[in-house]
């Protein structure tokens, strides 16, 4: 393939920096996604108390020790409150959570979802920036 004046197309230093650079270009957009910190498990909480580590990495549903009222899903390295007996259901309604430092609460069983870690890509809600 030949370009301008007669020289081929992809030669010469001046096309190996913009190669260069458009990679590095991509690479940059693709870094959040690589650095996006989706945990491999999650912890449930009861009145503060620590009641158990959850891995996401297998699909599953259970009601937690102590709380037949209220069934928890684990699905596609996620987390939710299935069902409750909480008359308002704001816990059901919140839906699946999977990143570090989501979490899910019902208030009247007085039970959080909680995942582990700060999410370095979330938005900085003081200053509505990326941290």
């Amino acid at each position: 393939m030949q370009g301008e004046k007669g020289r081929p197309f992809w030669s010469g230093k001046r096309d190996f920096i913009v190669i260069v650079a458009l990679l590095a270009l991509a690479g940059l957009f693709a870094l959040p996604e690589i650095f996006s910190q989706k945990s491999h498990t999650a912890e449930i909480y009861a009145d503060s108390v620590l009641l158990e580590t959850v891995s996401l990495s297998e699909d599953r549903t259970f009601s937690p020790e102590g709380f037949d009222n209220v069934m928890i899903e684990v699905k596609d390295g996620a987390i939710r409150f299935l069902s409750s007996d909480c008359p308002d259901q704001v816990c059901v309604s919140t839906g699946y959570i999977s990143r570090a430092g989501q979490y899910a609460v019902c208030l009247p069983n007085r039970l959080m979802i909680k995942i582990p870690g700060t999410d370095a890509s979330a938005p900085d809600a003081v200053t509505g920036g990326v941290r």
